[in-house]
């Protein structure tokens, strides 16, 4: 019994390859993402911690520390969002990469999937044939 042999399984590997190399990819701009994130949602801690703190202050030097702090996070939040526009570029750019390695593989798995079917069938065909030969054989 002969064995299935897919003739394009190096071009498969390679795709399975390049898909996985595109999905770290992908996984490392999601990363960043988030990592820009949780900066904006400490940025809000920060200000709402300082917001409470401020209430009911009087000292006009302690205001005036606490409106310099409130234009340094205004800054950052600026900032950040600025890198969180990239960086969400960045990641549908990685994700069309992903996607585009993930069909490519995939059809190449079918294409696979399809020729060994093929072949298991062919490979009933034949054996069916040969025991139809040992059977009219031994009563010829």
């Amino acid at each position: 019994m002969k064995k299935f042999v897919f003739e394009l399984e190096q071009l498969l590997n390679l795709r399975k390859y390049e898909q996985d190399q595109a999905q770290i990819e992908l996984g490392k701009a999601v990363q960043v993402e988030q990592q820009i994130q949780d900066g904006l949602d400490e940025l809000a801690r920060q200000y709402a911690a300082t917001k409470a703190l401020s209430k009911g202050q009087t000292d006009f030097a302690a205001i005036s520390q606490t409106q310099q702090f409130f234009q340094f996070i205004k800054q950052q939040q600026e900032k950040l969002f600025s890198d969180m526009a990239k960086a969400k570029i960045v990641t549908e750019e990685k994700r069309a990469v992903f996607t585009a390695a993930m069909q490519k593989h995939e059809s190449l798995k079918k294409l696979k999937e399809r020729q060994f079917a093929i072949f298991k069938e062919e490979q009933k065909k034949a054996e069916s044939k040969a025991l139809d030969d040992i059977v009219t054989s031994k009563y010829n």
